[in-house]
């Protein structure tokens, strides 16, 4: 095939070009200006979701938490077993005392396997998926050389003996595919099942809790002698201590550090943080008894909840509180009240610098639970209480999702999860305010991950993701829920819920679930080809949706390592060319050149791939060519790539009439 030339072809390569640096990032996938809805998501409620104000991509902070989680471990006996049965049998189930670890020694098992963190996933019940027919697993779960972690410690009764059931031709798939399984058992597993794993089952006994606090500090820079935490106060503290609690206590130590005087050493550090441990009911219980007044009371809830806020937000809140659990007001004049600095000596609190907190170390945890627990008729009026929250005044963006997190932390603590859905659908109903908005990201963010609760909440998010006329407010509060919590844990759930937001009716909606996927793909090989296979690209509308997911996220770049992300991508440009016109898809296509022009590693692939579908769709390949030559615009390196795009084009056979653009999935 002769070649022709470039400049002499491209209907508009005279007074127009189009050169795209990168492919990343937002791309134009349809006529007119590009707009780009990053205000509601990319700002205050994306950020609000996650406690983690770093920033990063969520999918490569959670390889770097495992790697984290590895250094801090300390073998438990009966490690040794785990691992032999992990190699010989490509599957182990854990058992252990609570809080004992075993769900965290699963973890570092599976990514101390080859390539383990990079593949490292977590199961979930289909359930949450949808499954119409109450299936807990399903084998597309499982892709070759997965490190597979399957927590059954925490669901219901009727869905473990769902899990069980399942679990011996689950197990047969994952050694078909080479693939590895950590089960984490109940603490009280149930009998019946024994002669199906007769040999897999390893009970893990309890780490060395001074050891696991010593690699705890080692990782935060903080190396200590085992003399040095040999001491009877720590002792006493580890001897009941979770695996958690121990790591929060290596946390607590760090944050003394930082906070002690330069000359101080371990000994001061520990004195201080073991000081900041949250007092006990009893202490807390003692301090009521001493506060006759109500007011008073609504005073010391109020400011374990706002612990650091300004003193104004503090008392117009304990007023706002007063009133929600219908306390009297005493009509008493203003001068005649007593004054704040007064009332809160009383509550072992104090203004400092305009910002209330208690004077004694770790008070305000303390006062929350026994609150929480010796009051549950105050859990309604909290939450009626809450809700006005974003009208307190000066009360600062940081704080009032702190003030969430508090809450969220004692409702699932306790349970059930509904009282704080209920707060998160409310506050992002369509009239919500930002505050609101960003407040529902958080209460939502708390839910997805928490042990027990996490598929109430996960279930909720997969209901609303598939309403394609879902409130625009609650959309977004969706998708940064998905993109920014969800996808660090269970990355193909969030991406599954992303993908149907996509599919929203409103176009600001659908861009912006786009730039998410977008983002939690890029540095996920699995997960941007799983993607790929979901998507079901066709004529009809949510088929005409998917081809502006696929657009979206069509990357040159992502043609190596995997020989079946090739045959995808082309199937999908086959359907792009088929059904969409050229409008739709020129801008995708000249970011796919460029992709192909600056990486030599893809080239020939991601060329061979536009040119199959091109075979396929032999009517639009003028359209190819001519968006090709516009790209090029006379450059000669470019020039070149585009002419091995026309000598590939010749080269593909062309294939049978019968031959579908692209396979649904």
């Amino acid at each position: 095939m002769t070649t022709p030339s470039a400049s002499s072809n491209s209907p508009d390569s005279s007074n127009s070009s189009s050169h795209v640096a990168d492919a990343r990032g937002p791309l134009h996938t349809g006529p007119g200006d590009q707009n780009i809805y990053y205000g509601l998501y990319y700002g205050d409620i994306g950020a609000s979701a996650s406690s983690d104000r770093s920033g990063r991509d969520p999918r490569q902070v959670a390889v770097e938490e495992l790697r984290s989680l590895r250094r801090r471990f300390v073998d438990p006996a009966g490690s040794e077993r785990a691992r032999e049965l992990l190699e010989d049998k490509r599957a182990v189930m854990l058992t252990a005392g609570r809080g004992d670890g075993a769900r965290t020694a699963a973890k570092v098992f599976l990514c101390q396997l080859p390539q383990g963190s990079r593949r490292f996933r977590e199961l979930v019940d289909q359930a949450e998926e949808g499954d119409s027919a109450g299936r807990a697993l399903d084998r597309e779960q499982v892709e070759r050389g997965a490190a597979l972690l399957l927590d059954l410690s925490t669901v219901p009764s009727r869905r473990y003996e769902t899990f069980m059931a399942e679990l011996p031709w689950f197990l047969k798939v994952v050694r078909e595919c080479d693939a590895w399984l950590a089960v984490v058992l109940p603490v009280q597993w149930r009998a019946g099942f024994e002669h199906v794993f007769r040999g897999l089952v390893v009970g893990l006994g309890r780490p060395d809790p001074a050891a696991v606090l010593q690699a705890h500090l080692r990782d935060g820079g903080i190396r200590v002698r085992r003399a040095e935490v040999a001491v009877p106060e720590l002792e006493h503290e580890l001897r009941t201590a979770t695996m958690a609690q121990t790591a929060d206590l290596s946390e607590d130590i760090r944050a003394a550090r930082d906070a002690a005087p330069p000359d101080s050493g371990f000994a001061a550090w520990l004195k201080t943080a073991l000081a900041a441990h949250a007092p006990g009911a009893q202490d807390v219980e003692a301090h009521l008894s001493g506060l006759d007044s109500g007011a008073q009371r609504a005073l010391l809830l109020t400011t374990a909840l706002l612990h650091g806020a300004r003193t104004d937000t503090v008392h117009e809140a304990t007023v706002r509180l007063a009133r929600a659990v219908e306390h009297p007001e005493v009509a008493t004049p203003l001068l005649h009240h007593r004054t704040l600095t007064a009332r809160l000596t009383e509550i072992k609190a104090a203004a400092h610098q305009g910002r209330v907190r208690f004077t004694v170390a770790g008070y305000d945890a303390g006062v929350r639970r026994w609150f929480w627990d010796n009051y549950p008729q105050l859990r309604g009026p909290l939450a009626d209480w809450l809700r006005a929250a974003p009208g307190f005044t000066a009360l600062e963006r940081a704080e009032r999702l702190e003030l969430v997190t508090r809450f969220a932390h004692e409702r699932l603590r306790t349970g059930p999860p509904d009282g704080l859905a209920a707060l998160a659908e409310r506050w992002s109903r369509p009239s919500a305010s930002p505050e609101e908005l960003t407040m529902a990201a958080r209460a939502l963010g708390e839910g997805v991950v928490h042990a027990r609760y996490g598929s109430h909440f996960r279930q909720q998010l997969y209901r609303w993701a598939q309403d394609s006329a879902l409130p625009a407010h609650r959309a977004h509060v969706v998708i940064g829920v998905c993109s920014e919590v969800l996808s660090r844990r269970f990355p193909d759930q969030a991406m599954i819920r992303l993908r149907h937001v996509s599919r929203h009716q409103e176009k600001g909606v659908r861009v912006t679930a786009r730039e998410a996927l977008a983002r939690i793909t890029d540095s996920d090989d699995r997960l941007y080809r799983s993607l790929l296979r979901r998507l079901t690209p066709g004529a009809e509308p949510r088929g005409l949706r998917d081809l502006g997911i696929f657009l979206h996220v069509a990357d040159a770049a992502r043609m190596t390592g995997d020989a079946t992300v090739g045959p995808l991508l082309a199937d999908h440009w086959t359907a792009a060319l088929a059904h969409l016109p050229p409008s739709r898809w020129q801008q995708p296509l000249r970011a796919w050149l460029e992709r192909a022009h600056t990486r030599p590693a893809v080239r020939r692939a991601a060329l061979r791939a536009l040119a199959t579908a091109c075979a396929r769709q032999r009517a639009a390949f003028g359209a190819v060519y001519a968006a090709a030559c516009s790209w090029a615009a006379g450059d000669a390196a470019r020039q070149h790539t585009v002419n091995a795009l026309w000598e590939a084009a010749g080269s593909v056979p062309r294939p049978h009439p019968s031959r579908t653009p692209a396979a649904a999935r």
